[in-house]
């Protein structure tokens, strides 16, 4: 049997909550059972032969009639404002917000464009200029090797100062460990390696990085890879109060005596009887019980004082 109080607005709180999970990969294999592909992205233009990749030798590749199709998405999305003006003596330019950019013959014309930077700290391309903060977004014009990350791996980004990965090349001691700075760069040693995108789940290096895609970047069980990921989900709490004068009569028919016209037991009517509350059941408005929230051990009630129950849901 039940008793039901209807809820109030302000009686639902729905509050978002972080929550983080850390992964480990050993091995191409790991990586790819899941979801984690290598890319390679060539620059078309280039005669250079080092970059005619096919997909029948690396399978983690996409074949050559894409490559240069990702070469050009990687440096539309994350370079674009980080290549030197080629057109030299333009007077000004403006970024895709309409402020003008000056910066001599290296004023940018692409600077229109959203690169999706991680951070506000001033960033550059290693060629043209150097940074004061030691960030730098250096443009391979050959080509680049990306690692694609799953969305329902790392959720909504990839923390920060946590991505580490380990490639060891075909060719003996060609090893290289690289971290990210927290500000969306690849660190190997203390040279930039590349840049990382916590929000797309994107890791990209140049072409010339350490073991590259001719060293076996993709061979099996040669990188050692590992980053949190972090993930907001909503927590709903259901906050059921019970007023010193609501539910101070039990409906458990263990309190109905053994006689057949229902009598109570004698300390039921007592005004000291204070029910215990074991379970609260959700309802929707046909009565038609929906979830059920067991207590952890019988609550008592109060006379004096408001009873108030917090019932948690993730989702």
């Amino acid at each position: 049997m039940s008793a039901y109080k209807q809820f109030l607005s302000t009686d639902v709180i729905v509050a978002p909550l972080v929550v983080n999970k850390s992964f480990s990969f050993e091995g191409t294999a790991s990586l790819i059972n899941a979801g984690i592909i290598g890319l390679g992205g060539i620059n078309h233009n280039k005669s250079s032969s080092q970059f005619n990749i096919s997909a029948s030798s690396n399978p983690a590749i996409t074949s050559s009639i894409t490559v240069g199709g990702l070469y050009n998405s990687i440096k539309q999305l994350y370079y674009t404002n980080y290549i030197p003006n080629p057109i030299s003596g333009s007077p000004y330019i403006t970024n895709y917000l309409g402020q003008v950019v000056e910066d001599d013959s290296l004023t940018n014309v692409y600077s229109r464009f959203y690169n999706y930077e991680s951070t506000t700290l001033f960033q550059t391309n290693s060629i043209g200029y150097t940074s004061n903060y030691g960030f730098s977004r250096y443009f391979d014009l050959n080509g680049f090797v990306m690692l694609s990350i799953p969305r329902d791996i790392f959720g909504d980004y990839i923390n920060p100062n946590t991505f580490y990965i380990k490639v060891e090349g075909v060719t003996p001691g060609n090893i290289s460990i690289v971290t990210d700075n927290g500000e969306g760069i690849l660190i190997s040693g203390s040279q930039p390696a590349g840049i990382i995108n916590y929000s797309h789940g994107t890791v990209i290096f140049p072409s010339n990085f350490g073991p590259s895609i001719d060293d076996g970047f993709f061979e099996t069980n040669n990188i050692t890879c590992s980053f949190q990921s972090s993930r907001t989900i909503y927590e709903t709490q259901y906050k059921c109060t019970i007023r010193p004068e609501e539910f101070n009569f039990s409906l458990n028919p263990s309190l109905i005596s053994g006689s057949t016209d229902g009598t109570l037991y004698n300390f039921v009517t007592s005004s000291y009887f204070s029910p215990y509350v074991t379970t609260v059941g959700f309802y929707n408005e046909a009565q038609e019980l929906l979830m059920v929230a067991k207590l952890g051990q019988p609550l008592p009630t109060s006379r004096t004082t408001d009873t108030t129950i917090l019932v948690n849901i993730d989702k």
